[in-house]
């Protein structure tokens, strides 16, 4: 017990009260209920003071010794509490729950309560749904000694679901056969979203399983069979995660339904095949299929499922009901004409193998066609590629001669407009305002512009009225000052906002600031800049509070793309030679970063007035033009253990003139080169909108930094965020290189599909401002797929997104630059998607010409699809108008 404090027990405190917190501050839990038992109410009363003050002391030290004072702790305090509401209270206290393993002590020293008042708090603590779960065996331990009905609320049933139950010893089946509360808790796995968890294992050592235990309990009567059936097919109706999907189909398949029980639910399955997930709609899928085989289900019904499955994206349940329409065509009957003209929702199926078997369906019967079946045929043939147009025409003859055009129409590429940066206004937010965005303000999460007009205010009305603005910000940041400073000022390495508002409201003494400051330039290399730079910048704005306050900022950005408008920087460095204001050298700095390109004669003019070391400086760069890009190379990472799949990197040279700059600008501007780093940082950059903001007419810079962690996203075990950030860098300024193209790259291929959706709207950013090197992509996109860093079949996904917007031209580009060196290499997965979509595109924008590649792949023999497609891509080029 070494090192635990010294409580104090007050003198006036009892002898018998005396012993029983005396073993408190021992850690004696097991010793609480004999203690407390010969106490009066008073004594009770008497000793909840001091054990709250105790438990303030042990709240935030996990040293050795501390896990058995809170135990004994959080029983003393139970047994003390007189009122209901007080003991749920501590009983749920989170500081005192994270210790707590064995709820023994707390059953025994609440022994000699009455039965209701127990009953009430296990009903009280099971309403607080992470309580309940966690403090399952607690609660149940309070409702057997309450001898009360168990709660059902979704946190007690979770926490059942959790407790271990057949993981110790005793088969699942015996341990639910055994527990009290059975018949009460098994209806409501089907009704608490995150329960039924446990379906989905089958096996521990030998022990069938939570789903054969629950079907083996309903065919001894112990469970209703129909809530089980009924149960699993509500939550299969709406369930979206995997693992609880597989578990329910798991019990449904020990559950062995028969096909009277299957017909009976007939409109439930029906329904289930529309949004279902994809593993419960094939299995709907095929109960429809059974139905349907066996007589027993409807037309209608059908004609219902087959409308839903042709239009869902899984190619498997499309084709699976294509088949089963085809059946059914042939055995005749009513419905027929229902059911045809379903089979033609498949032309609104992207995937044109599949659109293929609808129209082969449709030919296959065209003797069963009525006049409303050629009409809807008709009328999806926009939907078709020319191939397929041509197809139905030659085969449905005359009724469809002039339906739709069999060439492509001629409306250009749809790229959406290209954005415009947006000026910020020039006043500082009022006092208010800054209170009001800081409360909402997410932490590392923020748009720049957001963040840096919260930073420019807070600076502004430090250096106006500091005593003021620490009142104003008192209510909201308060409360947050004691979290951010401990442990050694933990979070200023993360974020700049706590930083800073720790330092506005003087809980960061001047003396600190400076080591910080020296800490992150001691470790600072060309990698870690990009962070470095937004905390070397709020340390300088630290010290400054101390002794000579900014009355604004530099850097600040004029426009929503952070750049800074050369004119404004002039004025606002003349502003700072009348007040006899020294500008931070980190501020200066990132606002000659932050200049526009673009200067107006008279910002040259006006800067030369300058007389201030700043101002001169000012004046030479916007002399000598905007700073220089630099020298940028692609180059292959080597073969090894570190990289058993090389991809493609970027190193950039110096900018000249970086020599200029303070620290961290210096490194971000210096020779940067990933794959011969000598420092331990791995050679990564941070993928926010914060680092483009730093150098926003230099994204060069900034995207070869990132495409270390974007990569990881496509070819690596990490699974991460790191795309969200290419819209920004699409809406950035400078050239658009050999980096920026490569995030593109390893974005369209990244795993998560959010994460590609961002590339596509980078790519088509780029592309509308006609920055988009689609020759130099598409190389991009074979080379990384050849190095096995891509998978291919997610860049066609993301493609795919493109052709939804029309822009055929832009994906036709892209693709036709890629397919020679794809094909000219074994043939990849997701090689026959491509070539999909990229026929689809060419059909699309009335492409012409050859690719060699394609014309020997189109003359093979065969009718793989790899090889049809390419014979439809050959159709496209060489056709005329």
């Amino acid at each position: 017990m070494r090192g635990l404090p010294d409580y104090d027990i007050p003198d006036e405190i009892t002898t018998d009260a005396h012993a029983l917190l005396h073993a408190v501050r021992e850690g004696r839990a097991e010793d609480v209920a004999e203690l407390v038992a010969p106490l009066t109410a008073a004594e009770r009363r008497a000793c909840l003071p001091v054990l709250k003050s105790w438990r303030k002391g042990v709240r935030n030290d996990r040293a050795d010794g501390h896990d058995r004072i809170r135990t004994a702790l959080r029983t003393a305090g139970a047994a003390c509490s007189t009122g209901v509401t007080a003991a749920v209270q501590w009983l749920a206290a989170a500081e005192l729950r994270w210790s707590a393993r064995d709820p023994s002590p707390i059953l025994q020293a609440l022994g000699d309560r009455d039965p209701d008042w127990l009953g009430q708090v296990a009903h009280r603590m099971a309403e607080r749904r992470a309580v309940a779960r966690d403090e399952y065996p607690l609660i149940a331990g309070l409702v057997r000694a309450a001898g009360c009905e168990p709660p059902t609320t979704d946190g007690f049933v979770l926490g059942w679901e959790l407790s271990g139950i057949g993981s110790v010893g005793s088969p699942v089946r015996k341990a639910l056969g055994d527990d009290p509360f059975l018949t009460v808790m098994v209806p409501r796995l089907f009704e608490v979203p995150e329960a039924g968890s446990n379906l989905q294992y089958t096996a521990w050592s030998d022990d069938p399983g939570w789903a054969a235990a629950l079907a083996g309990l309903a065919e001894e009567g112990r469970l209703d069979r129909e809530t089980l059936l009924d149960g699993c097919l509500s939550r299969l109706s709406r369930e979206t995660r995997l693992g609880l999907v597989r578990g329910f189909l798991i019990l449904l398949t020990a559950l062995a339904p028969t096909e009277d029980e299957y017909a009976a639910r007939t409109l439930t399955w029906v329904r289930m095949v529309p949004d279902a997930h994809p593993l419960a709609a094939a299995r709907a899928q095929e109960v429809v299929a059974g139905l349907d085989a066996a007589g027993r289900l409807e037309s209608e019904h059908l004609v219902e499922v087959s409308r839903a499955a042709l239009t869902r994206p899984e190619k498997k349940i499309v084709r699976a009901q294509l088949t089963m329409l085809d059946k059914a065509v042939k055995r005749g009957g009513p419905g027929v004409q229902e059911l045809l003209l379903a089979a033609t929702d498949v032309f609104g199926h992207e995937e044109h193998s599949l659109q293929e078997r609808g129209l082969a369906l449709l030919v296959r019967h065209r003797k069963h066609a009525s006049d409303a079946v050629l009409a809807g045929i008709a009328a999806g043939l926009d939907q078709l590629g020319p191939d397929l147009r041509a197809r139905a025409t030659e085969a449905f003859g005359d009724v469809l001669a002039g339906q739709s055009s069999l060439l492509p129409s001629d409306e250009g590429d749809g790229l959406p407009p290209v954005p415009s940066p947006e000026p910020l206004e020039a006043a500082p937010l009022t006092t208010a305002e800054l209170v009001e965005e800081i409360a909402a303000l997410p932490w590392g999460d923020a748009e720049p512009v957001r963040q840096e007009r919260v930073l420019s205010a807070l600076v502004t009305h430090a250096h106006a009225d500091l005593p003021g603005l620490r009142a104003a910000l008192e209510p909201v940041v308060g409360r947050w000052t004691e979290t951010w400073t401990r442990d050694g000022n933990l979070y200023l390495a993360w974020y700049w906002q706590p930083s800073l508002l720790v330092s506005v409201m003087g809980a960061l003494p001047e003396e600190e600031v400076e080591p910080i400051r020296r800490r992150e330039l001691d470790r600072q290399c060309p990698h870690s800049a990009v962070g470095s730079v937004p905390l070397l910048r709020v340390a300088e704005i630290a010290a400054r509070l101390h002794t000579d306050p900014l009355p604004f900022l530099l850097a600040t950005p004029t426009w929503s793309t952070g750049t800074i408008d050369p004119s404004v920087l002039v004025e606002r460095l003349a502003a700072y030679e009348r007040a006899g204001t020294e500008p931070g050298r980190a501020d200066l700095d990132l606002a000659l970063l932050r200049l526009d390109r673009e200067v107006p004669p008279g910002a040259v003019a006006a800067a030369a007035q300058l007389t201030s070391a700043a101002g001169r400086r000012l004046a030479a760069r916007l002399a000598a033009g905007p700073l220089p890009d630099p020298a940028v190379f692609r180059e292959k990472e080597r073969l090894g253990l570190r990289t058993p799949r090389p991809g493609v990197l970027v190193r950039t040279e110096a900018v000249a003139g970086h020599e200029d700059f303070s620290e961290p600008f210096r490194s971000l501007l210096d020779a940067y080169d990933p794959l011969r780093s000598r420092c331990q940082c791995q050679g990564g950059g941070d993928c926010t909108a914060q680092s483009l903001a730093l150098l926003p007419q230099h994204r060069e810079i900034v995207a070869a930094r990132m495409l270390v962690t974007v990569a990881g996203t496509a070819g690596g075990d990490y699974i991460g965020e790191a795309a969200s950030v290419l819209p920004a860098l699409a809406e950035s300024h400078g050239p658009a290189g050999p980096a920026t193209h490569l995030l593109l790259a390893y974005g369209l291929g990244s795993r998560r599909a959010d994460e590609r959706l961002f590339t596509v709207d980078a790519l088509l950013v780029l592309a509308a401002r006609g920055q988009l090197d689609a020759d130099r992509l598409g190389r991009d996109i074979a080379e990384l797929t050849s190095l096995r860093r891509l998978a291919l079949h997610r860049v066609a996904t993301a493609l795919r997104e493109i052709v939804r917007t029309r822009a055929h031209a832009t994906v036709w580009a892209v693709l036709s630059a890629a397919l020679p060196s794809l094909l000219s290499q074994e043939a990849p997965h997701g090689l026959p998607a491509v070539l999909t979509l990229a026929a689809e595109s060419a059909e699309g924008c009335g492409a012409r010409g050859s690719i060699p590649e394609i014309d020997e792949l189109a003359a093979r023999p065969g009718s793989s699809q790899t090889v049809k497609q390419a014979r439809r891509i050959k159709s496209a080029l060489e056709r005329t108008s």
